[in-house]
């Protein structure tokens, strides 16, 4: 994982970056932040699924009630892109579009 985060990051820095790591030492706290719905997708074999299941965690601990998270059992990162017409991407455009409806209205 260390090898894909310096493709990803500023010369230099380290996965402490704001953007790698938004609870991380050098990061504003989002605590106080009134966040609009997110709703947050990862695939059960994506290398960063963790990190995705507790950014939706911590959000919802901190009060941000319209957080929600979906996890594809055995898809991987960007499974969507990779096969956007299989079963799990057609489900996952459902889901997305369920999402804005219930929060913004009819699509």
């Amino acid at each position: 994982m260390n090898r894909f985060w310096r493709l990803s990051i500023p010369i230099g820095e380290t996965t402490d970056h704001p953007l790698v790591n938004p609870f991380g030492p050098y990061s504003q706290s989002l605590e106080a932040i009134d966040f609009d719905p997110i709703l947050v997708v990862a695939g059960g074999s994506d290398l960063l699924k963790d990190r995705a299941e507790d950014y939706a965690k911590r959000l919802k601990e901190w009060g941000n009630k319209d957080i929600e998270y979906v996890e594809f059992e055995g898809q991987q990162h960007g499974f969507f892109t990779i096969y956007p017409n299989s079963e799990p991407s057609n489900k996952l455009m459902l889901i997305i579009k369920q999402f804005i409806e219930k929060h913004f209205g009819k699509v």
